[in-house]
């Protein structure tokens, strides 16, 4: 699983790094990944159907 954040898109709302703080940080105005997750992680998932300007991608794989 490769996870990435579009940060021209996101609005920083938190809501990913507390659905899954191991692998989002909300750093200055937008979302970063700190980390990949390994395997699959439902947390990742969530976090990027529930982002609410779509700006989490998560590529399987």
């Amino acid at each position: 699983m490769t996870v990435t954040v579009d940060a021209k898109r996101c609005i920083a709302c938190g809501m990913c790094a507390y659905a899954a703080p191991e692998v989002f940080r909300i750093v200055g105005s937008a979302s970063a990944v700190i980390a990949q997750p390994e395997g699959k992680n439902t947390r990742v998932r969530d976090a990027a159907n529930g982002c609410p300007v779509n700006a989490i991608r998560v590529l399987e794989g």
